[in-house]
C-alpha cells in the first residue's frame, strides 16, 4: 500500500494471461498460500481507548502481542477482549501499551496486524483518509477518519465508494475501527470510481441511517499482460486513472527466475500509457499466468 503519492508500493501478483484494459483481477494464490492463516494489516492513528475488530479477520482471539517499528514481536500481553452482541470484538488497550507501534492479534480465523501510520496524518476536517488514496489493481486499503461516534454496534457501519458509471456504490469491508476512524478494504474497484477531476466519492453509513460523505483526491493503475507463448516476447501495458495527462509514472520491474523484463525501469506520461504504449516486454520460460513483481509510483 502506498502511503502517499511519493512512496513506493510493491505488488506481487498473479496476472491473468487474458487481462483486458480496464478490468481488474487479482488472480488466485497458490494452494500452499490458501492453507496459510489469513493475514490482514490495518492502520489506526492511535492504540488508545477501545478498538473494535471485525470477527471475520480474527475469530476467537488466542493471543495479542505488541510490535515495534521494525516489526519485531514483543511479549504476549493481556488485553481485555469482549464479544459484542453483533459478534465484533472490543479490545481495551491498557495504558502500559500506549507507546507500542502496533499489536498482532492471533485468532482462530486469522492474524490481524494493527499499527500506527509511518507519518502522523495532517489535521483535516470532515471525513478524510490518513494517507493519499491509491487504487492498485482494483484494491484499496485505507483508513477513513470522521467525526467521533458512540459505537454500540460496529457491524452496523457501512462504507462505500461511488461508481460514476451507474451512480451505484461499491461496498467495502470494515476491518477495525475506533470511535472516529475505520480501517477498510475494497476489492474490484473499477477505474470509474475516480472522476475526471481526480476525485472519488466516499460514503460512511451510520447505524441511524444518516451518512458522512467526502470527495477525496485519488488515482490508480492497472497493468495488462497479454497471452504469450514461452520464449516469445510480449508487451506489458498499463492503465492510469485520476491523474493529468502530463503526469509521469515510474515502473520498476523485478524479473523472476526464468523471466526477462526489459527495460527494468520505465518512466512514461499518463498520456503515453493510456495511449497504449508498451511499458516493457516480458520473455518467459514459465507457462500460464505470469507472476509479476512491480513497483509503481508517481514521479514528483
Amino acid at each position: 500500500m502506498i502511503k502517499d503519492f511519493g512512496m513506493k508500493a510493491i505488488i506481487v501478483l498473479l496476472i491473468s494471461a487474458v487481462l483486458l484494459l480496464g478490468q481488474n483481477y487479482l488472480v488466485g494464490a497458490t494452494a500452499a498460500m490458501a492453507q496459510s492463516p489469513q493475514f490482514t494489516e490495518a492502520e489506526l492513528t492511535s492504540l488508545d481507548g477501545d478498538i473494535y475488530v471485525n470477527p471475520e479477520y480474527v475469530g476467537k482471539v488466542r493471543s495479542v502481542r505488541t510490535i515495534d517499528r521494525s516489526g519485531l514481536l514483543g511479549d504476549r500481553v493481556e488485553i481485555v477482549v469482549r464479544t459484542l452482541t453483533d459478534g465484533w470484538r472490543k479490545f481495551s488497550i491498557p495504558p502500559s501499551l500506549m507507546g507500542a507501534f502496533g499489536v498482532i492479534i492471533s485468532g482462530e480465523s486469522g492474524i490481524l496486524k494493527i499499527s500506527l501510520p509511518e507519518k502522523a496524518p495532517a489535521p483535516a476536517g470532515g471525513m478524510h483518509t490518513i494517507e493519499n488514496i491509491l487504487i492498485e489493481f482494483g484494491t484499496l486499503n485505507t483508513t477513513f477518519v470522521f467525526p467521533g461516534q458512540s459505537i454500540l454496534e460496529p457491524s452496523k457501519y457501512e462504507i462505500g465508494i461511488l461508481d460514476n458509471t451507474n451512480e451505484s456504490f461499491v461496498s467495502g469491508k470494515v476491518i477495525a475501527m475506533k470511535s472516529d476512524q475505520a480501517a477498510v478494504s475494497f476489492q474490484n474497484l473499477p477505474s470509474t470510481v475516480v472522476n475526471s477531476g481526480g476525485k472519488l466519492r466516499a460514503s460512511l453509513k451510520k447505524p441511524d441511517g444518516t451518512y458522512v460523505n467526502a470527495d477525496l483526491p485519488a488515482w490508480g493503475y492497472n497493468i495488462i499482460v497479454p497471452e504469450t507463448d514461452v520464449g516469445t516476447p510480449a508487451p506489458i501495458r498499463a492503465e492510469v486513472f485520476g491523474l493529468p495527462a502530463d503526469s509521469q509514472i515510474r515502473f520498476d520491474f523485478s524479473s523472476l527466475a526464468d523471466q526477462i523484463i526489459s527495460p527494468s525501469t520505465q518512466i512514461m506520461t499518463v498520456q503515453e500509457i493510456n495511449g497504449g504504449a508498451t511499458v516493457a516486454t516480458i520473455t518467459t520460460k514459465i507457462g500460464g499466468p505470469q507472476p509479476l513483481t512491480v513497483t509503481v509510483k508517481k514521479v514528483q
